[in-house]
Order: structure tokens, then C-alpha cells, then sequence
């Protein structure tokens, strides 16, 4: 029998040079930085019960573009200082943008 959450997984931090890419094996918190300029994220493919947390951990005015695993079509944009929580129903991803202090 194991302890603890299932699905829980270390966060990443990390600055950003380029889109990134998330699969289904990454960490489930992401903290990123776009790193001098608007960047974009794309998401796994539409899987049931995933959740995310992106954090726009940002030191000016860069963007972060949430698009799902095509490519085409936005979910969410975090701006700097804010998180979005992200949840698929296995058809397609919702977002909750969290503003963060000012």
C-alpha cells in the first residue's frame, strides 16, 4: 500500500529559452520564467482527471500562452505574477487564472 497523494509529483522551475512541452511524465507544478519574452507552454494531449499548476514566475512584463497539444488553440494566457490552475475531463482542458500581488 503506498502513502501520500496519487498523481503528486515535484514541481519544476525553470527560465525559459523557447516553447516548452509538457508530457503526462512531468512535474505537475510548473514554475517558469519566460526568460525575456513571451513564451509559449503546450499541454499533453486531453487526459481525464489531469491536473496542472502554472505559476508566471516572471521579473517584467512576459507572457506565458497555454495552448493544448495541437498547437492552435489557446487556453490560457498567465501573465506575470499569476498562477492558472489546469484540469482536463479527457475532451479538452479548462484554466483558472489566479492574479497574483501587485
Amino acid at each position: 500500500m503506498s502513502i501520500g497523494i496519487p498523481g503528486i509529483r515535484d514541481a519544476n522551475s525553470e527560465t525559459l529559452s523557447g516553447t516548452k512541452t509538457l508530457t503526462l511524465n512531468d512535474a505537475r507544478t510548473q514554475i517558469l520564467d519566460p526568460g525575456g519574452a513571451g513564451r509559449q507552454l503546450t499541454l499533453p494531449a486531453e487526459t481525464n482527471g489531469v491536473e496542472l499548476i502554472v505559476s508566471n514566475s516572471a521579473d517584467a512584463s512576459e507572457d506565458i500562452t497555454v495552448k493544448e497539444d495541437g498547437g492552435s488553440t489557446t487556453i490560457v494566457v498567465i501573465s506575470q505574477n499569476e498562477d492558472a490552475f489546469l484540469t482536463s475531463d479527457g475532451t479538452s482542458w479548462v484554466a483558472v487564472l489566479s492574479k497574483g500581488a501587485t
